[in-house]
């Protein structure tokens, strides 16, 4: 089950980065507003429910001590969908102007209460904006949520049992000629194979 987890998260953070890189496209937003709601609403399930999993782990070993157990490979991953939102956000730059309002037909840019009417395409732009800073922080704490459900899951994990290899079994001892036959392995007397389980003398030499 933790492997459809670390799956999903980083789904949602590809599809973030996605989402990110997309507001650089020049033009009006080609996906709606509520894009962002949705991502954070599915991050903060993935996130929420990576916590509840890693807690256990972090409160035996610490929380330093749980994250040195992240694969490396996972870890790579993780930090280029992070990196390349972070990219997509130092090109496209942050919000500036205020947020993006919408009344009746009219756009707004609303700056800490001072609402100011703005054109169609400044009002895509400054949604893009909002959108390209929420989207990424979101994509940090999707890809984390990956790192953290492998760690508490390698925490818990028990460790490989070593296989030994089997022991070899002994060499048969050929019997000593004129004596009883009670050795493993081909008589000399009569050149029948002996076990520790057959008669304890040789027919040839008991006569």
């Amino acid at each position: 089950m933790y492997k459809v987890h670390i799956a999903l998260a980083l789904l949602l953070a590809a599809l973030s980065t996605l989402i990110v890189g997309l507001t650089l496209l020049p033009g009006g937003p080609l996906l709606p507003r509520a894009t962002t709601f949705v991502v954070i609403g599915l991050t903060f399930a993935l996130f929420g429910a990576a916590v509840l999993r890693a807690l256990p782990a972090a409160r035996d070993s610490g929380p330093v001590e749980l994250l040195r157990l992240a694969p490396r490979r996972l870890v790579a991953a993780a930090g280029v969908l992070f990196g390349g939102a972070v990219a997509c956000l130092a090109v496209g730059g942050l919000p500036s102007g205020g947020q993006p309002t919408k009344e009746v037909g009219v756009y707004y840019l609303d700056n800490q209460g001072d609402s100011r009417q703005v054109t169609r395409e400044v009002y895509g732009e400054a949604v893009k904006d909002e959108m390209r800073l929420f989207v990424t922080g979101f994509t940090f704490f999707s890809a984390y949520a990956a790192v953290l459900v492998a760690c508490a899951h390698r925490a818990v994990a028990p460790a490989p049992v070593r296989q030994l290899p089997a022991p070899a079994p002994p060499e048969p001892r050929a019997a000593v000629s004129g004596s009883p036959c009670d050795a493993v392995g081909a008589c000399e007397g009569c050149g029948q194979l002996k076990s520790a389980t057959s008669l304890p003398y040789c027919p040839r030499w008991s006569r």
